[in-house]
């Protein structure tokens, strides 16, 4: 198929977070935008402090099952901090996000930004990038992703406490304070063909965090 000449990124819906405890962590009546052929709605899913926390098992959106990636910290006694990328292409306009875990318990409260991503082709990585699921604590964290020319790059982070966060080589698109959290989220399009390009961002103390990056083509 022949390349398309029209790419864009908008985002279509934004939830404050909730769930946690043995709440389930369904986003109803959520906005998607126009389905399309080349047309892709992606969840940023941020999470938030629980204890002795389960593997997310699978997300769904709009009844579609997504590809998803997860990065997430450890504080000694669970899970602090995370965030997770879902992408899927439902034939619906507006829907639910649901996502679903391992066990019933100890589910963390998560938050949600969902984008509309037309003329990327994200069915499959260019390359993605993340910090080791352990406990991550600092200030600011780097980490290298290689970008193909004319292609989409994505990143988020969610880091334990409420200071400002501020990024080198990704536009930050938004970034707000969900209780004792602060998310932040961005997006780059077009990119150039580049190798380990050094993302990092700066905050003004050190917290746990957790930081995902990813690369996709241009259809």
């Amino acid at each position: 198929m022949a390349p398309s000449s029209v790419t864009s990124v908008e985002q279509t819906d934004i939830r404050s977070k909730q769930g946690g405890g043995n709440s389930p962590n369904t986003f109803a009546s959520v906005a998607f935008g126009a389905p399309g052929p080349r047309v892709w709605s992606v969840a940023l899913l941020h999470q938030y402090d629980v204890t002795n926390e389960p593997s997310i098992s699978g997300v769904t959106i709009g009844g579609v099952s997504a590809l998803r990636q997860v990065d997430h910290t450890g504080d000694g006694a669970g899970k602090a901090a995370g965030i997770c990328i879902a992408r899927a292409q439902p034939a619906v306009s507006s829907g639910d996000v649901v996502i679903t875990w391992a066990t019933s318990t100890a589910r963390p409260a998560m938050s949600l930004v969902m984008l509309r991503v037309v003329g990327f082709n994200l069915t499959t990585l260019s390359d993605a990038a993340q910090l080791p699921d352990i406990e991550q604590n600092g200030a600011g964290k780097t980490l290298n992703i290689d970008t193909v020319a004319e292609g989409l790059h994505l990143g988020g982070a969610c880091k334990r406490n409420t200071n400002n966060i501020s990024w080198t080589n990704l536009t930050e698109q938004g970034e707000d304070t969900q209780g004792s959290h602060r998310r932040s989220w961005g997006w780059d399009h077009p990119t150039v063909l580049q190798s380990n390009r050094a993302v990092s961002f700066t905050s003004t103390s050190s917290a746990l965090v957790a930081m995902l990056l990813q690369s996709f083509p241009k259809y």
